[in-house]
């Protein structure tokens, strides 16, 4: 059984000292020198732990959300414990009970008290720290935590929690900080606590007056309120969420933003029993053109979202994994647009049946249900342009902290099928090409292999040949019909439709292998290289073991 070495204690504690951050608090731990083999194990394993997210899921789910480690080896569970236990700050604490909480380790009422409480010490701390906005949006993220789980598990909060909470969301409102989603999940924790119903009501007020400017924040405070103000205010608060809808759409400066704003509003009104304000929605909304408006403005990633990122590659023991590290399970693009269609976000007015036409603008026509949303896909290409971002940004930290080879590169991608060597080493020079800022070079020799990488991985699942038949001639299968083949091989159906758009869906998709190497763009953004090379570590990574076989259960 592993002990405490009493050096990695002291530079964890030295690391958490004032940081309010995990992530700060895992990055100048890895750095942190002590002494020994098994000391530098047990530092490794705590600077992992420390970039895991605990579960928000439901009650008594083991193993939620511990990225891709899986379930933890024993061996991990023993460190967590003995240094959740003898470390003193309070947000690493809560948040390595949260984490054996979640592996089913131990005690299940003691990982929730220490947890909670490690978050409420965590919460307090940062509340009464000098002025910090970043600070009292951190402070509120933890209580919501600790009511999470009180929730969850039935575990009573000390009272100080609710004060806490009141306080700190004074605090938010009274001075210059912009972070209402914060601020939202906090006040709706506290819905169930006793004797500050009034006190809830009047925050909930006040900050959707005070958050105007971001309409799905302003609206979660009007639904808050609607739930415990009186009955006799509803149909105020209900005309207040309708009007917050029309605002925001009279300043929108988007068509498709104005229109799904409108949209919103219809709904809105008319499952709320308000037809003037229905009427008013949809006659602003014949009024709006379907077209979209396109503004090219250089983005950038939240500071906090870029250190993530970079601190994902420093815990990866080697480059092999630091690879894979890039490569999520479910696609992040296409995870979010599940969960916006869910919400009914591309559904609205245009759904609503209607037996007047308004004679003041035009009528627009839905395509048919079964048809892929522009709007949709639309949304899908500008994440992926975002996520290309954030790849981007590991794969520059790749090279900053390995600073590969060509061999080594070959020895981290080869395969003995998928990739044997002469290919593997094809593809590690678009990786050098990429690092050395020549991405039209990197995009060129990198795509056929993508192509080659897909159809190796389907060859025993899918039929790659087609023999002549008659008059039908023979041939080899493309990439847009490999990649449609995936979910019939027993390949996600999200990252096959991911990278149809990223690669030959030439009509709304980035169609990157056609524009490319048909010489039909210039030098391509070095965001969407990063995204062709994310494409082959994916394809990759299933022939090295790291994701489910198809037709298996992970």
């Amino acid at each position: 059984m592993p002990q405490i070495e009493q050096k990695v204690l002291t530079a964890l504690m030295k690391a958490a000292q004032g940081s309010g951050s995990l992530i700060a608090t895992s990055s100048a731990l890895r750095r942190a020198d002590v002494g020994s083999d098994a000391a530098a194990e047990q530092r490794d394993v705590l600077v992992a732990a420390l970039l895991l997210r605990p579960s928000v899921g439901a009650k008594g789910r083991k193993g939620a959300q511990t990225g891709r480690l899986g379930q933890p080896a024993p061996a991990q569970l023993e460190i967590w414990s003995l240094y959740g236990d003898e470390v003193g700050d309070p947000l690493v604490r809560g948040h390595l009970h949260h984490l054996l909480l979640d592996a089913g380790h131990g005690r299940t009422p003691d990982h929730v008290r220490s947890a909670a409480n490690g978050y409420l010490d965590a919460a307090r701390l940062l509340l009464e720290a000098p002025g910090d906005g970043h600070g009292l949006s951190r402070a509120a993220r933890y209580l919501t935590k600790a009511g999470e789980l009180s929730r969850r598990f039935n575990h009573p909060l000390p009272d100080r929690a609710a004060t806490d909470a009141l306080a700190l969301a004074e605090r938010i409102l009274d001075g210059d900080e912009n972070d209402g989603r914060a601020l939202l999940g906090l006040l709706k924790r506290l819905r169930d606590s006793q004797g500050i119903a009034m006190a809830l009501a009047d925050l909930a007020e006040r900050a959707a007056e005070h958050f105007t400017y971001d309409v799905d924040d302003r609206l979660g405070f009007l639904e808050l309120l609607r739930e415990i103000a009186p009955p006799s205010r509803r149909t105020e608060i209900d005309t207040a969420v309708v009007h917050a809808l029309l605002d925001a759409a009279d300043t929108a400066d988007v068509g498709y933003r104005r229109l799904n704003l409108l949209e919103r509003a219809a709904t809105e009104a008319q499952q709320r029993g308000l037809p003037d304000l229905r009427e008013r929605a949809g006659m602003a909304q014949q009024q709006t053109t379907l077209e979209w408006t396109v503004i090219r403005k250089e983005g950038t990633l939240p500071p906090m979202m870029v250190a993530r990122q970079r601190a994902l590659v420093d815990a990866a023991p080697d480059l092999r994994n630091a690879l894979w590290l890039t490569v999520p399970d479910v696609h992040p693009v296409m995870r979010a647009q599940a969960q916006l269609e869910a919400d009914g976000a591309f559904e609205g007015l245009l759904r609503i049946p209607s037996s007047r036409i308004n004679p003041a603008g035009p009528v627009f026509v839905h395509r048919p249900a079964e048809a892929d949303n522009d709007h949709a896909v639309k949304a899908q290409v500008h994440g992926l342009g975002l996520l290309g971002r954030l790849i981007a940004t590991q794969l520059d930290r790749i090279h900053e902290r390995f600073r590969p080879d060509e061999f080594e590169m070959i020895d981290a991608l080869e395969h003995e099928t998928v990739l044997p060597e002469p290919r593997a080493r094809i593809l590690a020079r678009a990786f050098l090409y990429y690092w050395l800022g020549e991405t039209d070079a990197a995009a060129c020799v990198a795509l056929p292999q993508v192509e080659q990488i897909l159809r190796e991985l389907l060859r025993p699942r899918v039929s790659i040949i087609s023999v002549a038949k008659g008059q039908t001639p023979g041939g080899v299968a493309m990439l847009g019909g490999l990649l449609q083949s995936m979910p019939e091989a027993g390949y996600p159906e999200d990252w096959s439709r991911a990278l149809d758009l990223l690669l030959v869906d030439s009509d709304r998709g980035m169609n990157l292998r056609n524009d490319v190497l048909h010489g039909l763009t210039g030098t391509p953004p070095k965001h969407h290289v990063a995204l062709i090379l994310q494409a082959a570590l994916y394809l990759l990574s299933h022939a090295h073991g790291q994701r489910a076989v198809p037709g298996t259960i992970a």
